[in-house]
């Protein structure tokens, strides 16, 4: 039975859909929020997945989705690997091995100066390089402690409007994020498809409880939210949080209105992804919010490429998964799709 590997071609995709739903068992709700993600990724590229076929039928697949990192002041390419299976009927014949060596092989042979991945089976992916590193989250603590936060400074809240936002939160982002280790780049492009992927809370997502929020100081918008309370859990997570320098105290406010908002809800416990180095952690503590990070199992890292480590400050591979991943205070990367 003889595998041929290559990209995913034009008209293929429902045949990679149909292999991804019988390997993961997902739902056809679920599958749809796949589809979506992918045709509205702005970064897509057939190329990037890569599919295994026996007699022209997708038998396995791994996906590549092409990001960018910032760590410290350098810019690094990431390749966020993600939907690596095999169709059940397959199995156990290497075809999941074979496929995964193609994606490293392109991965390495792009340039990608890290890989990264989440997965239940470690020791699989630690035969093409990853190295497993404390996976965290970002930091959780009870929604009443966050509904009941001072914040001495005026902050008016507004909803977010998104098409006419837009502006106002990619220029927030981007001075937000540049120099935050961890934080995603985000070009026009992302801001573009930004509801689209279902990242805003307003996009596809609409099974959410959601809401995107707004702070103004002065008449100036200085800082955003996106949260949102999956289906049938009794928790707020926080998705997106940017403020322009020196507005931690409008970050603050938006917190104080989303916990307030969820709290009414019935949420309980919130979950803060906020990405990268966040000074708002501190300011949280100083009013005795219990922040708890939230580490666990399941990310894998692989330095594809060392050219920009000495850049960086590292000299040498180990170096950088130690300072920014296995360090008393691990990096929170602000992950999107991987």
């Amino acid at each position: 039975m003889a595998l041929r590997i290559r990209a995913l071609q034009r008209g293929e995709l429902d045949g990679f859909l149909t292999c991804f739903q019988a390997a993961f068992g997902v739902e056809d709700q679920s599958l749809a929020i796949i589809r979506n993600s992918l045709v509205n990724d702005p970064y897509f590229q057939p190329e990037r997945v890569r599919v295994g076929l026996v007699d022209g039928i997708i038998v396995s697949h791994a996906v590549i989705l092409h990001r960018a990192a910032y760590v410290g002041s350098q810019v690094v390419t990431v390749a966020g690997i993600t939907a690596v299976a095999t169709h059940p009927h397959y199995q156990r014949r290497g075809f999941g091995t074979r496929v995964m060596q193609d994606a490293v092989r392109l991965v390495r042979q792009r340039g990608y100066d890290l890989a990264m991945l989440t997965t239940r089976v470690p020791g699989f992916f630690a035969h093409f390089g990853f190295k497993e590193v404390p996976k965290v989250d970002g930091h959780a603590c009870p929604v009443t402690a966050l509904a009941g936060l001072s914040v001495p400074e005026p902050c008016t809240v507004e909803k977010l409007d998104y098409e006419h936002h837009w502006p106002a939160l990619a220029a927030i982002y981007h001075q937000y994020s540049q120099g935050r280790t961890g934080m995603q780049v985000r070009d026009m492009r992302a801001w573009e498809t930004w509801p689209r992927r279902g990242t805003f809370p307003h996009g596809f997502s609409s099974h959410l409880d959601a809401c995107g929020l707004m702070g103004v100081v002065k008449g100036q918008h200085v800082a955003y939210l996106a949260a949102e309370s999956p289906p049938g859990q009794q928790q707020l997570t926080v998705t997106d949080l940017a403020y322009l320098p020196r507005c931690e105290q409008a970050g603050l406010t938006l917190l104080r209105a989303a916990a307030q908002r969820f709290r009414e809800s019935g949420a309980a416990r919130a979950i803060l992804h906020m990405g990268g180095e966040a000074s708002l952690l501190p300011l949280l503590e100083q009013q005795r919010v219990p922040l708890q990070a939230e580490v666990g199992p399941g990310l894998m890292v692989l330095i594809a490429n060392s050219v920009w480590l000495r850049p960086a400050g590292f000299r040498s591979a180990d170096e950088a998964i130690e300072h920014l991943f296995r360090s008393p205070v691990p990096v929170v990367w602000h992950r999107d799709g991987y």
